[in-house]
């Protein structure tokens, strides 16, 4: 019988967090919460706590996290990762292997991914770049440690949609074919359900941008990935917009990233309205939708709004594979594609929603069939009051 849900992350507790993974919920329910916090492992001396919270456990080495793992009651604790599978994470995942942990996954925000393979010029670039050379043999060898067993798969993974499982991580076809999959809705999905009644927030006729906080991401310095310059991405892009609001006669609202802090104190875009927690609302009532590949896309296909799906130059140039994924993204939702550095008033247009694709989408990524009706909160509930092992 599942008494304690252990949830497992390599940064700080957010209020996000504690959202996403029902802490209120589950101790409401009767069930202890406890959020072990690996940061000190994986990233020390970078991230810095933001929250004061009883439940969460800050572990500082991994001499410590087996003493707390031999401590459990492993049969009465059910563990959840908010951490992707990959080399650098193994030896986590082998002392879950080791103490026999029922380990979860919640596999929400699923990007469009192709099955193109790498041409023979990146083949050669990889293979010139001893860091990314590294990191693709690293993650080979992770995931043949999950193939032979060493490492275990997930016993359960939560899936939006029919592609959710892909977001597990490094050789997530082992979990497509060993773990149980049950079927739950993106947050995006759920978050629309519940503000289906909210009243708009803005007055009159207007589209909205689906900020990334691209050139500033905390995650891309995390993890080492270079990005684009500040400045420029913001004088080009606010020169698009004047375009756009121009060509439509309609402001552009921005739909601010969760982690845009520079926003508070200083806007980038020009003093148009920035706005944070409330994309939801803003998509459902917006004319059409601005965006790189937000997964806050999701909510234009809930709502049957057209995208226009837009790129740069040096997106181009410094994140070619961010851009790859973009120009797939605007094929998956048949949006046109705007390189905002070329391009004129009269070529750019928004398409009409292509409501078959938008729907192929919403099953793909975002629900299914057994969960649309159902909140994930209840379907998680539902599972560890009936979960018995195995």
């Amino acid at each position: 019988m599942i008494k304690k849900v252990i949830v497992i992350g390599y940064q700080p507790l957010t209020d996000k967090v504690v959202n996403d993974f029902y802490f209120s919920i589950l101790n409401a329910n009767g069930f202890q919460v406890e959020y072990w916090d690996l940061s000190m492992i994986y990233f020390p001396n970078v991230l810095h706590d933001l929250l004061v919270d009883p439940r969460i456990i800050k572990i500082r080495d991994k001499d410590e996290l087996e003493v707390k793992l031999a401590a459990c009651q492993i049969k009465e604790c059910f563990f959840v990762l908010h951490i992707t599978y990959e080399y650098r994470v193994v030896d986590l995942f082998r002392l879950l292997t080791k103490y026999g942990c029922t380990i979860s996954f919640f596999a929400r925000g699923a990007l469009p991914v192709s099955n193109r393979k790498s041409t023979w010029v990146e083949k050669i670039l990889k293979s010139v770049n001893p860091g990314t050379l590294a990191r693709f043999v690293r993650n080979k060898y992770a995931g043949v440690l999950k193939r032979i067993g060493y490492i275990k798969p997930y016993d359960i993974v939560f899936s939006a949609g029919n592609f959710g499982y892909l977001t597990v991580g490094i050789a997530a076809d082992i979990e497509k074919q060993k773990s149980k999959i049950i079927a739950i809705n993106s947050h995006d999905y759920d978050t629309a359900l519940e503000n289906l009644s909210e009243k708009p927030m803005i007055d009159g006729k207007f589209c909205v941008f689906l900020d990334e906080y691209l050139p500033l991401h905390p995650d891309f310095k995390l993890l080492g990935i270079k990005s684009v310059d500040a400045n420029e991405y913001y004088a080009t892009i606010n020169r698009f917009f004047n375009v756009i609001e121009e060509k439509y006669q309609l402001p552009i609202v921005i739909a601010a990233h969760p982690k845009a802090e520079m926003y508070k104190t200083k806007n980038p875009f020009n003093g148009r309205k920035v706005v944070f927690g409330k994309t939801s609302q803003l998509t459902r009532d917006c004319e059409f939708v601005l965006a790189h590949i937000s997964t806050s896309q999701s909510y234009a296909v809930l709502n049957k709004k057209p995208v226009l799906t837009l790129t740069t130059d040096a997106i181009k140039k410094v994140m070619p594979q961010y851009d790859y994924f973009i120009a797939h993204f605007s094929v998956k939702l048949k949006s046109v594609l705007v390189n905002i550095d070329h391009h004129s008033s009269s070529e750019i247009k928004v398409n009409r929603v292509n409501e078959q694709v938008y729907d192929a989408y919403l099953y793909d990524y975002l629900t299914s069939v057994e969960s649309e009706r159902t909140r994930t909160s209840e379907i998680f509930l539902n599972t560890l009051k009936e979960y018995h092992g195995g």
